[in-house]
């Protein structure tokens, strides 16, 4: 093995060794996700919890004999199945509130149904993954992967039915492989389809969202909800276990393909569109010049609109996306993916 390498393969380890540690220390049990927020002006009614006694831990019980992906691709991320716990029906308080905890230039998941409008902030979500929640009867998975930058939201229906998904402890290709408790088919995250197990080759539908920082939210959604810190787990919301990760270009795990069309980390928000996977250089776009994109006779325009990304098709309709890095994204999208970029 030659020296970068090996190399490589220490900073990896000891990656690993530093992401264990910081998300099992003060480990709280799994008993059931509790509240202790007080109301706050905007605060969701109280309602009953979920116990998250779900998510139980142990060995994964996935029919590995049905699978899409190459199983000896699959990587234990360090914690194993719910060392890094998913929520469920999280607590939600008022601007206010949050802004006694939260940094304004703290990012997160923003997602309206209906008449409500909730922001899941990363400073949460790179210690959960996963937050299974309900807004307005609509049952969601919302999801973040913090090795890829992938932030999506999903319809948690499956065949019709809700489901519940959880943090697996598995990766793909450096990506978040979740799991769902009834059959623990393992989904993959960046494309939203189980690849693994009894329900492989099923689909889920991606939720509208977006990729905000809480100013803006402030700005833009005076009424929103903001996830609470009081998640029932003892974990430091102000700091997160991956340190400059999203600033340097070092992956932890390895990847199949390199695409060196864009920096590896460089951040994208991406739309399907018919049999296309359409990747936007999130950073390059503006509220002052519409990015264009022919997909076969049609055409794709993107545009940052009262402050959010924007893609519409030839008609106006509004194509829902979300947002992953380029690595991530390149690797899955070779043969259908098209890139706008500066």
């Amino acid at each position: 093995m030659s020296l970068p390498k090996i190399i490589l393969l220490v900073i990896s380890l000891c990656a690993i060794v530093v992401i264990i540690f910081m998300v099992n220390k003060d480990k709280v049990p799994l008993a059931r996700v509790t509240s202790n927020t007080s109301p706050a002006e905007n605060a969701t009614p109280e309602k009953p919890l979920i116990s998250a006694q779900i998510f139980t831990g142990g060995k994964l019980t996935t029919d590995t004999s049905i699978h899409t992906i190459p199983l000896e691709k699959i990587l234990s991320g360090g914690p194993g199945k719910d060392g890094i716990p998913a929520l469920i029906a999280p607590a939600f308080v008022g601007i206010t509130e949050a802004q006694a905890w939260l940094p304004t230039d703290a990012d997160g998941i923003v997602v309206t149904i209906g008449n409500t409008t909730r922001f899941y902030p990363y400073n949460i979500l790179v210690w959960h993954e996963i937050v299974n929640d309900t807004i307005e009867d609509t049952p969601l998975v919302v999801t973040f992967c913090p090795l890829c930058g992938s932030a999506i939201v999903f319809d948690a229906r499956v065949d019709e039915e809700p489901e519940y998904f959880g943090v697996s402890g598995q990766l793909y290709e450096s990506n978040l492989l979740m799991y769902d408790i009834t059959t623990e088919s393992l989904w993959s995250q960046i494309i939203g389809e189980a690849v693994v197990g009894a329900k492989t080759g099923t689909k889920l539908t991606i939720i509208p969202s977006q990729v905000l920082n809480f100013s803006d939210v402030i700005e833009l959604y005076p009424q929103a909800e903001i996830m609470s810190k009081e998640t029932g787990f003892k974990r430091n919301y102000t700091e997160g276990p991956y340190g400059d990760y999203n600033t340097n270009d070092a992956l932890y795990f390895p990847i199949s393909i390199n695409d060196t069309r864009l920096p590896t980390k460089e951040v994208m928000y991406i739309v399907n569109y018919k049999d296309k996977s359409i990747a936007f250089q999130r950073n390059a776009l503006s509220a002052n010049e519409i990015a264009t994109i022919a997909v076969d006779t049609n055409t794709i325009n993107a545009q940052i609109v009262n402050g959010e990304i924007q893609v519409t098709d030839q008609t106006g309709a509004i194509i829902p996306g979300y947002t992953a890095m380029w690595f991530s994204w390149a690797i899955h999208h070779q043969a259908d993916g098209i890139v706008w970029k500066k």
